[in-house]
């Protein structure tokens, strides 16, 4: 059960986030070297609090053998 709440959580923020990316208008300044960088840098970001999120919430139960 624990997976599947680390998955919604995940799924959440990544929503939000993307949310938050369209928002700032990150597609309409994509030629743009700078805006190009900092969009890079939040996508990696994004990447990387999920991955954490994931293992934070989840656990050890994705890897348990039943």
């Amino acid at each position: 059960m624990a997976t599947y709440k680390a998955l919604m959580a995940v799924f959440l923020f990544t929503a939000a986030s993307g949310w938050g990316l369209l928002r700032l208008g990150v597609g309409e300044h994509h030629s743009d070297p700078l805006w190009a960088l900092g969009t890079s840098i939040a996508l990696i970001t994004i990447l990387l609090v999920d991955v954490w999120m994931f293992f934070a919430i989840a656990k050890e139960e994705p890897f348990r053998w039943e």
